[in-house]
């Protein structure tokens, strides 16, 4: 028995305890915070999200990073409402109004391989 108990111990302490680690799912991001048009954000994939329809006459934005050939050749963040298009490059800035509400102006603050981040300002 005190052989088992030695080489038990032994066996302790030469092993080398491996933690657990938690599962990290890659949660989905939450675009709340850009109801009321105010908000800045990187993103990779294409992404919407909703607005006050009440003070901007429409209720959901689309962004996406494409390439946009032609005379651009380059990568722009294009951003979309019901009729509205604005393809931006890197600083650039955009507004969109719809049937007379409050303005949504944004910038592209910034493109890259992986991305862009814009924000969106009200």
């Amino acid at each position: 028995m005190a052989i088992t108990a030695l080489t038990l111990a032994c066996a302790v302490v030469v092993t080398p305890a491996v933690a657990a680690a938690p599962a990290t799912a890659t949660a989905k991001p939450t675009y709340r915070a850009c109801y009321d048009g105010k908000c800045q954000f990187t993103f990779s994939d294409s992404v919407s999200f909703r607005i006050s329809k009440k003070r901007y006459g429409f209720s959901r934005v689309y962004v996406s990073k494409e390439y946009v050939g032609g005379v651009f050749n380059a990568d722009m963040v294009v951003v979309q409402g019901p009729g509205i298009t604005s393809s931006l490059g890197e600083g650039g800035r955009g507004d969109m109004r719809r049937n007379g509400k409050n303005t949504l102006s944004f910038r592209v603050l910034a493109i890259t391989s992986q991305g862009a981040t814009i924000r969106f300002t009200g």
